[in-house]
């Protein structure tokens, strides 16, 4: 793990009480596993981002496990946060659009059951824990780890504030910290634990990130580059030069190494450094317009003895989430040295 991560890391660890068993399932194979997986969807792959650190399924799945004890300190509820990215494949949500699941992106995942009961290790654990694989297979009944959109989960928290931190680079860790440090868990308008915050200044800090974060997995670069990586590995499938089994079994490093013998295209997708945009489609190019899911994060602020969605509150955050909702590149992009995928 390089600083960066530890420091970014640090910031959500319980000083009080740290939940050692966290760092016993992280040790199981199903999660080593994603150390190889990288969180930000093959981004890591090419020039066109620059992302402050390698940061993985594993990493992700470590610091979601510590934020839900940190808000709930309830054991299954952070056994669920270490487990639920167990079966992500390698690129993740590009795998979505392989299925051609651009709206929902859900379709690459796969059930947890089916995982648990072949790692040995990880079925002693939870027998020496007294839990019921069924009681950490169904990740709906933990609004903590997994909430629908636009509301606030640990998941969807440390989604945000890496990518402001660790993947687009604009926000300092200062500023997550601070963040981070004024959240609670409160109760939201259908009487569920929701995490939300107790200082309106860092509610409206933390809406930034979110139109940050919203904005660019709206952007036709990251539609793009996501667009080149689903589209590369389908070719790599119907020519039988991977499994889509593959995608699950092997690692990103072992399927980039097959890439770079077999298409022409990727060193010129490795070094390529920015997508460029066009109104119309570039003939002699390979290019990308298409509509993706929008992700949101509405979260609940304490302020005056209310509680309520930020949006309710503060015509500062009214304004910014209007933003968001008004943004759209409609633009097609295209990357100067890609003709095509071969």
């Amino acid at each position: 793990m390089s600083q960066i991560i530890r420091d970014y890391k640090s910031i959500f660890v319980d000083k009080e009480e740290y939940p050692s068993f966290i760092d016993e399932y992280l040790a199981t194979s199903t999660l080593k596993r994603l150390q190889g997986d990288t969180q930000f969807c093959g981004c890591d792959y090419t020039k066109i981002y620059n992302t402050r650190a390698k940061y993985t399924r594993y990493n992700h799945s470590d610091i979601v496990a510590h934020m839900t004890w940190h808000f709930g300190h309830d054991k299954i509820e952070t056994i669920k946060a270490v487990l639920h990215d167990h079966k992500t494949p390698c690129f993740a949500h590009t795998i979505d659009y392989y299925f051609g699941d651009y709206l929902n992106q859900e379709k690459s995942e796969q059930y947890l059951r089916d995982v648990i009961v072949k790692d040995n290790k990880l079925k002693s654990l939870l027998k020496r824990d007294g839990i019921e694989i069924e009681e950490v297979s169904n990740l709906s009944d933990c609004p903590i780890l997994e909430n629908k959109t636009p509301r606030l989960c640990t998941d969807r928290l440390d989604g945000v504030l890496h990518t402001g931190y660790i993947w687009l680079q604009t926000h300092t860790l200062d500023t997550i910290k601070n963040i981070y440090d004024s959240m609670k868990l409160l109760v939201n308008e259908d009487g569920i634990n929701e995490i939300g915050f107790i200082d309106e200044e860092q509610c409206i800090n933390f809406a930034k990130v979110v139109s940050t974060y919203a904005k660019e997995l709206q952007s036709a670069r990251n539609k793009y580059v996501t667009m080149y990586l689903s589209e590369l590995i389908k070719l790599a499938i119907n020519n039988r030069i991977i499994t889509l089994d593959d995608l699950y079994t092997k690692s990103e490093s072992e399927l980039i190494r097959i890439f770079s013998s077999n298409f022409k295209s990727w060193p010129l997708f490795r070094s390529a450094t920015k997508v460029l945009t066009s109104a119309n489609p570039v003939d002699d190019r390979f290019c990308v317009h298409i509509e993706t899911k929008k992700r949101n994060t509405i979260p609940l602020l304490q302020k005056d003895g209310t509680i309520d969605r930020i949006t309710n509150l503060s015509s500062e955050a009214r304004d910014i989430y209007q933003e968001i909702d008004d943004y759209k590149d409609t633009g097609y992009g295209f990357v100067k040295s890609i003709k095509t995928i071969n």
